[in-house]
């Protein structure tokens, strides 16, 4: 390695990965493109998938099934969080103690509704950037429906998440997981959030059938609920874990103008969006990975030490998760 490619790898910043699982390749693949972090450390329950992250980065000596002695060790600038969300409040926790700037998956917890309350005030009280991955954020294609929207408001938001049940032990328990509406769903919640402004919930209802199917799992097949926001548009959301294929679409309905953002079955980070005014249907393809977005938004708070330049604010998803665990209550469940 040349003097100055090996400075240009120091000046990189420090970057611990803590959980390892599947969700973990697309934050790493787009930081990879970036360029701008060097992985020192990956930490996961299950040592030998540490490993396996680890080493195609040349960190596999730094591979820990301890999280404290990676933190300590390794003295990471910012920290990437995949972890389960039971597991997401006690980890954060101590990179709050340790000052650490981090971006987390959503949601915020499982069940934990105060958890994520406390995180906040910390994250506020020691000024630390805290990102959450509202990757949905990131679409490109955004920028022009904002645009649109607020020339002409719309009046409806209609949101359809439906799928299969997705194989993570963890994800399938309300306990570890939080359930479709707070783990998956919330996606569509928190983007009508950024897109309509706040809401209240209407009213909610959801189906279980039982015995529970698959095997294993005891969440809610099927959830509905309807939305006021505080602009008087209205808002639909439909979720289930039971079908065989996916549907997962939002629409916003204004005058004359239909806007549909529509997720393409190829690739988790592939958002199709289509204009439609009457006159004529314009397509707005995939553009650039929203986790690349989320990333590069993520580092430049750090660098400029501004948590606001990141797409997702941990003080701001705390509203999202709110929201979403109102609508849990309101099908008669714990929220």
């Amino acid at each position: 390695m040349s003097n100055a490619s090996g400075s240009k790898e120091r000046d990189r910043l420090r970057l611990v990965l803590i959980g390892a699982g599947w969700i973990s390749g697309y934050h790493l693949a787009a930081l990879d493109r970036l360029a701008r972090t060097r992985l020192v450390g990956v930490a996961s329950g299950h040592l030998e998938t540490a490993r396996a992250t680890a080493e195609p980065r040349g960190a596999a000596a730094c591979a820990y099934a301890d999280l404290a002695r990676m933190l300590d060790e390794q003295r990471p600038d910012v920290a990437l969080v995949c972890v389960p969300p039971a597991a997401a409040i006690a980890v954060l926790e101590r990179l709050v103690e340790r000052g650490i700037p981090f971006l987390t998956e959503k949601p915020l917890a499982a069940t934990d509704a105060a958890g994520p309350v406390r995180i906040a005030a910390a994250v506020a009280e020691r000024g630390l950037v805290a990102a959450v991955g509202y990757h949905l954020r990131g679409i490109e294609a955004l920028a022009e429906v904002r645009r649109l929207i607020a020339a002409n408001p719309a009046h409806l938001f209609s949101a359809r998440w439906l799928c299969a049940t997705p194989p993570p032990a963890w994800w399938r328990r309300e306990e570890t997981g939080g359930g479709q509406v707070v783990e998956q769903a919330t996606h569509f919640y928190d983007l009508a959030r950024l897109l309509m402004g706040e809401a209240s919930v209407v009213g909610a209802a959801s189906t279980q059938e039982s015995p529970f199917v698959p095997i294993g799992v005891d969440l809610v097949d099927a959830t509905a609920a309807v939305l006021r926001f505080e602009s008087g548009a209205i808002g639909s959301f439909a979720n289930t874990r039971r079908l065989a294929s996916d549907v997962i679409e939002v629409e916003l309905a204004a005058s004359d103008l239909l806007i549909t953002i529509r997720k393409l079955r190829e690739a988790q980070t592939s958002w199709e969006v289509i204009i439609d005014d009457g006159r004529s249907a314009r397509t707005v393809p995939p553009g650039r990975d929203p986790y690349e977005v989320q990333a590069e938004a993520f580092l430049g708070a750090v660098e400029a030490g501004d948590s606001t330049r990141v797409l997702s604010t941990y003080s701001d998803a705390l509203e999202t998760d709110r929201l979403t665990r109102a609508v849990v209550a309101a099908t008669g469940r714990s929220g």
